[in-house]
């Protein structure tokens, strides 16, 4: 259970960060580093998806 809280917490935590990154980035108009965000916060849903919520193996 333990493990699994700290995989939950990293990919809630990459998720926050690309989303703060893509807007912070998005206000300055620099749509390469907001798209970076983007892709970092998906990254972190995929993330999720697959160590968290996927059916254990």
């Amino acid at each position: 259970m333990e493990r699994r809280r700290a995989k939950t917490i990293i990919g809630v935590a990459m998720v926050l960060l690309g989303i703060v990154q893509a807007l912070a980035f998005a206000v300055q108009s620099q749509w390469i580093m907001t798209v970076l965000g983007l892709t970092y916060g998906g990254i972190g849903v995929a993330f999720l998806w697959a160590e968290v919520y996927a059916i254990d193996r």
